[in-house]
């Protein structure tokens, strides 16, 4: 229970690390939490869309199936209206069965429609046979029941006494001169409302559906033939029967495919329309999604425990380097901590080297001036050294070479000559901006500096001497300083952060000569992100706008003094 207590307090971490010794293991657990939340997190992406699209899908369906509703029930509408103005006929009425039959013939206008008129014994009109056919006799009245005078009722699907075909009817009572009732009847073929269905141009894919109040299969968009006549699935004809009136919900057709459905019942008819679409057509993009998800997912994390295994030999071993020199301590060996490249080991090896210096000289401050002039002379050895590594490349003449070389030398020189003048305790930002662009005898016009003041220390402050020369050279020879009308825009800004301060810096060329394609990377380029991402730790945006270059840097200045301007 006690170790449970201490991993349920934010001690999970610990604990795993009590068994992973080692830099790498603790560097592979490092990339699997890192990496686990990010995976998390687009699979939620992932799932957020699939539940967009399912709900576009269903509000989709509802309205198409509200829409094939309200066009069933026009149709509907218009056999209405042909049946109540032939119920009122004077021939009807007066039982001149001969002149209504006639009259019926020339008033149907819609494909695979016919009147019937029945009386108590069976038929006395039937617009389907040709006039003076013997029509058939009727004792069953089950279809009269729930029918009165005056009202239209569109039937269920039946199977007509004539046609031997499934259809539909729309039925009303209609009383005669002598008193007696007659049923008259516009029966309409159930192929027409399939027709009806099919002009509405449902995507291939989709299943479109018209049930009457039994439940029963009136049309259907695909394989009407086999479906047509049969009970609808035994969930939709719960529903149909519960009369309800709209609604979307998963189901599997009457051919085995799971689909998405709505639901409407049309409040004239009562019968329903139902539209359904393929549970696949909208999971698929979320399972290739996911899929796409899975292999980033295993491609990331590959490369990131490649990473780490790589990263923590490149610690493991200045880390042994620190036990020989901790031995030579001891044994009050005068020692040298080599550069490993990483800052928190040379940290280390300089205490090292420090504690080694206190117990053999006597003088500290005089050891600590030497040591301190030995490290900037090294820090600067490297920098011309790199210099002169990134000058020297193939397909640039010596004479290039040189030329670069020395204006980068000057460059350097003159972060240096600010520094001197402080004791190498740090510069102003602005003044070394205003140095970079002093030998090019720069109109002060063209250039615009806006910042609060910034002192930086010598080692921020040598390393952006650099890149503002870079910068500045770019500009003078290729953009907007190359150009009578160009500008260049410098703005900073400090932003306070609880781990320190943040140097955020922009630099923008205006009104230079249009770029009409980005210029391959050059050493310019790649000295800035190897002094801003690298030596500095920072962030660095590099923009071939079509006015020219930008570049936002943003750097720790950690305790830099700095006020408002």
């Amino acid at each position: 229970m006690g170790q449970s207590l201490i991993i349920s307090r934010g001690g999970w971490w610990k604990a795993a690390c009590s068994h992973l010794p080692s830099v790498r293991s603790r560097l592979l657990l490092l990339t699997l939490v890192l990496l686990l939340p990010a995976l998390a997190a687009g699979g939620l992406v992932v799932y957020a869309g699939y539940r967009h699209d399912r709900q576009s899908v269903e509000k989709h369906l509802q309205e198409t199936a509200r829409a094939l509703s309200l066009v069933i029930d026009r149709q509907f509408g218009q056999a209405e209206a042909l049946l109540w103005a032939l119920s009122t006929s004077p021939q009807l009425l007066e039982k001149d069965y001969a002149a209504f039959d006639a009259r019926a013939r020339a008033a149907i206008r819609i494909p695979g429609a016919w009147i019937t008129v029945a009386d108590d014994r069976g038929q006395v009109v039937n617009t389907l046979l040709p006039p003076g056919s013997p029509l058939p006799l009727i004792n069953n009245r089950d279809h009269r029941k729930g029918l009165t005078v005056g009202t239209v009722r569109v039937s269920n699907l039946f199977t007509g006494f004539v046609a031997k075909q499934p259809a539909v009817g729309i039925d009303t009572l209609v009383t005669t001169d002598d008193g007696s009732e007659l049923y008259v009847s516009m029966i309409m073929r159930a192929d027409t409302v399939t027709r009806i269905l099919a002009d509405q141009g449902l995507p291939p894919t989709w299943i479109g559906a018209i049930v009457d109040r039994n439940g029963t299969v009136v049309a259907r968009s695909r394989d009407a033939e086999q479906f047509v006549g049969r009970p609808a699935t035994p969930e939709n004809v719960e529903r149909v029967r519960a009369e309800v009136r709209q609604g979307v919900s998963e189901s599997v057709s009457l051919d085995g495919v799971p689909t998405l459905l709505a639901l409407a019942r049309s409040p004239g008819s009562g019968w329903s329309t139902i539209v359904a679409v393929p549970r696949s057509e909208i999971t698929a993009p979320a399972w290739r999604s996911a899929l796409y998800l899975a292999l980033a997912g295993g491609l990331l994390l590959t490369l990131g425990v490649v990473m780490a295994w790589q990263v923590g030999r490149s610690i493991a071993g200045p880390m042994k380097g620190l036990t020989s020199l901790a031995q030579g301590v001891g044994r009050g060996e005068p020692i040298t901590a080599p550069a490993t490249g990483l800052v928190e080991i040379d940290r280390v090896g300089d205490a090292l080297a420090l504690a080694s210096t206190q117990l053999r000289e006597a003088d500290r401050r005089q050891k600590l001036l030497i040591d301190e002039l030995n490290h900037r002379v090294k820090n600067t050895l490297a920098t011309v050294q790199s210099l002169s590594w990134q000058v020297i490349r193939p397909g640039v003449s010596p004479q290039v070479a040189q030329e670069r070389f020395q204006q980068r030398l000057l460059a350097l020189s003159r972060t240096h000559n600010l520094l001197n003048e402080t004791l190498w305790e740090g510069a102003s930002l602005r003044t070394i901006l205003e140095a970079e662009f002093k030998p090019y005898a720069t109109d002060s016009t063209r250039v615009h500096l806006d910042g609060p003041a910034v002192d930086l220390p010598a080692r921020l402050a040598v390393v952006l001497g650099m890149a503002f020369h870079e910068l500045a050279t770019n500009a003078v020879k290729y953009g907007a300083l190359s150009t009578a009308s160009g500008r260049v825009q410098v703005d900073w800004k400090v932003e306070e952060r609880r781990e320190g301060a943040i140097l955020a810096i922009d630099w923008c060329e205006l009104e230079g000569p249009a770029l009409e394609t980005e210029p391959r990377p050059g050493f310019g380029s790649r000295l800035l992100r190897q002094t801003i991402t690298r030596e500095l730790a920072g962030q660095l945006d590099l923009r071939f706008e079509r006015e020219g270059v930008c570049c936002t840097m943003k750097i720790s200045i950690g305790a830099a003094t700095h006020q408002a301007a």
